[in-house]
């Protein structure tokens, strides 16, 4: 029996009862209807690269020079930007290819993280120098307690500790920056998942992409731990640089009693004492600046948000914008099928109602779905979509879900238990 004919049956049967006198009763309506093919996206991580001076030479660098690491004061170049370096990621790695069946939370590949690691090494050797100056102050207390003549030398490495203090200051301030922007993005990762917990719907409406709720309580306690460690982070910062900033003054106080000669041996050790002691607080606080860039790092791979099989990946080695998709994964969940129901049709039907999903290439009664989404607007439907109604006739959309997974882009029938009487079979019409 062909889909016309089908609704001939059940107008004439309809028409039956109600000559009849029965109860109303529901009414089957049979519509055409086409399973989704939804994919779950996951992006290329977007990670915080540190600038490279790429003039290799070729340009004037301007600032001041640090006679310790030899860096300038300005070393920026306006190559990158020109030509537009450090806008894409390299995808160092990609574990997965089409086909392979994916889980909640396995890693799918990584992202180039060999200038981040760099970065890491830049940090900790701007530690160990921290480190190491404490050492050298310590040396310079004992040699006070040896000769006057030895106070030149102090001079000296006074000059050099502030000048530490001072590139160490500028660091701190870096590092406080880019930990409370780190510390808004985790605050606002965290509300919406605290929010999605305590609202997680029932069903997932279709076309969004939510990760699993039993995942939410971990991913909640990690965004906790990271504020809770950024917090102490910029408490400890904020301690240090307001040491700094009074230690700075005395030193300075006491290097110019130095030059002028006014102060005695003992005036001299207690500077370094006190400069001892500022270098040794910045070279504590500095790890701060350490383990932000190992964060960094641990931002580079990217996971699964579902289970599922891939549909596409990118190949190792490609380069890629951030937030480019990487991957595609049809997730393992029931389908959702849609449908195009006209403005009578649309009245007979609510949602919840029961209705059997049947395809030609099926075998059996078909498959149970329930009707989850009714649209709230008229529109013409798609060419492409499979559907009774004519392209030109204005209709409205309404989703089924499925209790199984169906092939994805399929044509079906939708044979739905409608929750309103045909016309005619009302208690009004009769």
């Amino acid at each position: 029996m062909n889909l016309r004919s089908f609704l001939a049956a059940v107008t004439a049967g309809t028409l039956a009862v109600t000559l009849a006198g029965c109860t109303a009763a529901p009414s089957a309506l049979v519509v055409a209807g086409t399973v989704e093919d939804r994919l779950e996206t996951v992006a290329v991580p977007s990670v915080s690269v540190p600038a490279v001076n790429l003039d290799a030479g070729f340009t004037t660098l301007t600032g001041a020079t640090n006679p310790v690491t030899g860096r300038t004061g300005a070393n920026l170049s306006t190559v990158g930007a020109t030509y537009g370096f450090g806008s894409f990621v390299r995808l160092a790695e990609v574990s997965v290819a089409v086909g392979d069946t994916v889980t909640v939370g396995q890693s799918l590949g990584r992202v180039d993280t060999s200038v981040l690691s760099a970065q890491i090494a830049a940090a900790e050797a701007d530690a160990a120098v921290a480190s190491a100056q404490v050492g050298l102050l310590g040396d310079a207390i004992d040699t006070t307690y040896d000769k006057q003549a030895d106070v030149k030398d102090a001079k000296a490495k006074v000059r050099d500790a502030i000048d530490k203090i001072h590139d160490g200051k500028k660091k701190l301030l870096k590092a406080r920056s880019s930990a409370k922007k780190t510390r808004v993005d985790l605050v606002k990762k965290l509300h919406a998942a605290e929010d999605l917990l305590a609202n997680y719907p029932p069903v997932v409406p279709p076309g969004t992409n939510l990760p699993p709720k039993e995942s939410l309580p971990g991913m909640i306690a990690g965004l906790k731990a990271g504020i809770k460690k950024l917090d102490a982070g910029v408490r400890k910062i904020n301690a240090t640089l307001h040491t700094l900033a009074k230690g700075l003054r005395k030193a300075t106080s006491g290097l110019r009693k130095l030059n002028d000669a006014l102060v005695t041996i003992a005036d001299a050790r207690g500077s370094l004492r006190d400069v001892k002691e500022l270098a040794s607080l910045q070279a504590d606080a500095l790890k701060v600046s350490v383990d932000l860039a190992r964060l960094q790092v641990t931002l580079g791979e990217f996971t699964s948000p579902v289970n599922g099989v891939v549909v596409s990946a990118v190949l190792a080695g490609s380069e890629l914008a951030p937030g480019a998709t990487a991957v595609s994964i049809r997730a393992s969940r029931p389908s959702t099928v849609t449908a195009w129901l006209a403005p009578a049709e649309l009245a007979r039907v609510c949602a919840g109602d029961a209705a059997s999903i049947v395809g030609d290439w099926m075998t059996g009664d078909g498959v149970p779905a329930t009707l989850t989404r009714i649209g709230t607007r008229s529109d013409y439907p798609p060419t492409s979509v499979a559907t009774e109604e004519v392209h030109l006739t204005k209709a409205v959309e309404v989703e089924f879900t499925a209790s199984e997974q169906l092939p994805a882009g399929v044509p079906v029938e939708l044979h739905i238990n409608s929750c309103h009487p045909a016309a005619g079979n009302s208690d009004t019409d009769r």
